[in-house]
């Protein structure tokens, strides 16, 4: 794969799939808050995908120039 290509999966794939699964962690996190349950293990996958996605996109953005 050359570089554009990388770029290319990492815009349309990548990011979409990591946000989907922050949005996903969120909706989990709020139906146990509500619940009474522990939410030790949403806000610890929260923090981890929140930072993967913002590494995605930097790494993202510096390609671009």
């Amino acid at each position: 794969m050359s570089g554009d290509d990388t770029l290319l999966f990492i815009h349309l794939f990548v990011i979409p799939s990591i946000s989907v699964m922050c949005f996903l962690n969120l909706v989990s996190l709020l139906k146990n808050l509500k619940a009474g349950k522990s939410i030790h293990n949403q806000t610890i996958l929260g923090a981890v995908l929140c930072y993967i996605l913002f590494m995605t996109l930097m790494i993202g953005l510096e390609g671009m120039y």
